[in-house]
């Protein structure tokens, strides 16, 4: 190569950025060409993309400026870093520019290719169903060990790194511990490593026990292994199981996030606690609630929560929790989040700085619980060592898409389905015309998809396990395993999802496991049904702790306790009740049989001051109105469903068909007029907000 070709290093830095940019820049305009679909979970609407455009208008374009800026910042980078390298290489001008494009190409493809293989779910959102070669891509990526692709990234930036420490030797510390750090930021770690084996905490033994809860959106117990499911889901929760006592059956009131565990903390049922919904307004929000949180905080315990992406109440209702790490859930940052996903070479670099893009960690194709785990250490260092502490950990990774990251991911879908379903799916809010319905194969595909979450949180269980045993604190912790709801999933031919209908048991029956050496039995299982209102009752009964007077729920702790088979309480009512219906024409069995009223993009409204997505007020009553109710009590199940001919009553016996397919309210008049006597006296009727006009 002729050294008249060859450019100063000052040359060499330049064309390194021009090539970097020009790069990155192909690459931010083949993302938003190519995806300028705005959606949410596979759902879009025409009515939801004007509303954005017309009113959120500045979050569109800031969202635009500051991608563009991300992809400006790593052209400049890595072109700097990668023609610094060609120089020092001995290349000539235009090997420099040309080189450095396709290294800074090659670098993001890796680690495109490295992301996809940890989390295909988070990229089938926008490739799957692209084309023909995305999806080949997909499917051929997924399975494949991330770190393999990593360090193929890692490759040019090292080499790079080297042939400077070369050329400039005298220079070598400064760059070889920019070199380590930029290899370790490609390899994906994200997080610092601990160096070594921290110290274990060696305490006494605290008067008081500790509380720890882990939980998970969408967590079925029938789909424990433990509980006799053939899949090997959940090693670490099956021990629990050994080791202490769960309720055969747990049943919630409403089957969705926000009114579920507002009903589990508050021992109050929705109604009686103002969140009646889940898309209530801001008034409701801001009452204040007495719940489990407050009661250990006045008897003087350290109580926090950690949450990723379903978890978003915590920060929007005030639980009383000293501490609160849980995302946000607001209509702009949906905004945000949803522009982000569909530039898929600009995903890998956001996990390198999350602080930069935090709407990465609101994904809900995106659950992986390891972000959980430094959550949970961080939080644990952060106690008083001279009190106890109550910690609520809860997870998504059961919740729909049921995204679990590799290598639980496929885990157990059959070798090649290659159908709509191999990566999860979503509850349609609106059924396609000609639209197929699932075939036996995409259901298999699903519940696979949803096992292999259910087991990536049982990693989750096992880790924080490991951490309190290292920490000394396992044995002097009341451990529980909990829910918000179940799940359908398409198998049992009543849908996908939650809080749409009642009929079955899939998605109101959840967890409820305890372990605690000396005070819970071990290897103990109550038949006794247990409510979600009795839940915090219980907790706070095993450490000691008086519920408060606004408490609805009874302790089931003489349950639970050593010595306690044998040990019955009388039968109190388990109310259910549906949520709202967010659409009115996704073709479910449930449509049927409901008053209709509109879709939630005509219900809802977005609440300028906060950007909370929530239900207009003239819409309240109705809803109220139309909703199924029902009540299990002893062996019996009713229902109440209002419907535009009046309403239906349904019965079933759940000792005789558990799996709750036929209605028996015929053959039972009796105890249907029994039973509704007993609903009406037991549900309560809220006050409804007035309405104040349209917003």
């Amino acid at each position: 190569m002729a050294s008249a070709d060859r450019p100063t290093l000052a040359r060499a830095l330049l064309l390194g950025c021009r090539a970097g940019l020009l790069v990155f820049l192909v690459l931010y305009t083949l993302c938003a060409v190519l995806n300028t679909r705005l959606g949410y979970q596979g759902n879009e609407s025409r009515l939801v993309s004007d509303f954005v455009w017309s009113e959120w208008r500045g979050v569109v374009l800031w969202q635009v400026a500051r991608l563009i800026a991300a992809y400006t910042v790593l052209g400049l980078a890595l072109g700097t870093l990668l023609g610094a390298g060609l120089w020092a290489a001995g290349a000539g001008r235009r090997a420099v520019f040309r080189g450095t494009a396709l290294a800074c190409l090659a670098v993001s493809v890796l680690l495109m290719l490295g992301d996809l293989a940890h989390h295909p779910h988070l990229y089938a959102a926008t490739l799957y169903e692209r084309s023909a070669l995305t999806r080949w891509l997909l499917l051929a990526v997924s399975g494949t060990p991330p770190l393999s692709w990593r360090l193929g990234a890692a490759v040019l930036p090292a080499l790079a790194v080297l042939r400077l420490l070369a050329r400039m030797p005298w220079r070598a510390p400064a760059l070889a511990l920019g070199g380590t750090l930029g290899a370790a930021l490609l390899l994906g770690t994200g997080t610092l490593v601990r160096a070594g084996t921290p110290p274990i905490v060696t305490e006494k033994r605290p008067e008081r026990p500790h509380l720890l809860i882990l939980s998970a959106d969408g967590l079925r117990p029938d789909h424990f292994s433990g509980n006799g499911y053939p899949r090997p889901t959940t090693p670490n929760i099956d021990r629990l199981l050994r080791e202490g006592s769960q309720f055969q059956e747990t049943v919630v009131q409403v089957p969705r996030t926000a009114p579920s565990w507002t009903t589990l903390l508050t021992s109050q049922w929705a109604g009686e606690h103002p969140i009646r919904h889940t898309l209530v307004g801001r008034k409701a929000r801001e009452q204040p609630l007495h719940t489990m949180a407050t009661a250990l905080n006045d008897a003087g315990w350290s109580t926090a929560v950690v949450a990723d992406y379903a978890g978003d109440h915590f920060s929007r209702l005030d639980y009383g929790f000293h501490r609160v790490e849980a995302p946000d859930f607001h209509f702009p940052g949906l905004i945000r989040q949803r522009m982000l996903i569909t530039h898929v070479a600009l995903l890998p670099w956001t996990a390198l700085a999350p602080g930069l893009f935090p709407e990465r960690g609101q994904f809900p194709e995106l659950t992986n619980p390891a972000p959980l785990l430094e959550q949970v250490r961080r939080t644990l260092d952060g106690f008083p060592d001279d009190a106890p502490f109550a910690l609520v950990v809860f997870g998504s990774t059961p919740h729909f898409p049921y995204a679990a990251p590799w290598p639980e991911e496929g885990r157990f879908v059959a070798p090649g389905y290659t159908g709509p379903w191999r990566f999860g799916t979503t509850p349609r809010l609106e059924a396609l015309p000609g639209e197929e319905s699932p075939t036996p194969e995409d259901v298999r595909a699903l519940v696979a998809n949803y096992d292999a979450a259910v087991r990536a949180f049982d990693g989750l269980v096992g880790d924080v396990r490991a951490e309190l045993e290292h920490r000394g604190l396992w044995d002097s912790t009341l451990v529980v395993v909990l829910a918000d709801h179940g799940e359908h999933l398409a198998d049992e031919g009543r849908g996908v999802g939650h809080g749409d209908h009642l009929w079955g048991g899939a998605a109101l029956r959840i967890p409820f496991v305890l372990r605690l050496p000396g005070t819970v039995a071990e290897g103990h299982t109550v038949a006794q049904r247990a409510r979600a209102i009795d839940v915090a009752p219980t907790l706070l009964d095993l450490l000691g702790v008086p519920a408060p007077e606004s408490f609805r729920g009874r302790s089931l702790a003489p349950l639970v306790h050593p010595g306690s088979n044998g040990v019955t309480l009388p039968d109190a009512p388990a109310l259910v009740e549906t949520d709202l219906w967010f659409s009115d024409r996704d073709g479910q069995p449930y449509q049927r049989m409901r008053i209709p009223y509109p879709w939630v993009y005509e219900t809802a409204t977005v609440e300028p001051e906060t950007g909370d997505i929530a239900l207009r007020p003239e819409w309240e009553a109705p809803v109220q109105r139309a909703r199924h109710r029902g009540l299990y009590l002893g062996r019996w199940k009713l229902l109440e469903l209002p419907t535009p001919r009046g309403l239906k009553v349904e019965l079933y016996d759940v000792v005789a068909d558990p799996a709750e397919a036929h209605d028996v309210s015929g053959e039972h008049p009796e105890v249907v007029r029994t039973l509704r006597e007993v609903l009406a006296r037991e549900r309560p009727v809220p006050h409804l907000p007035q309405p104040h006009g349209r917003r």
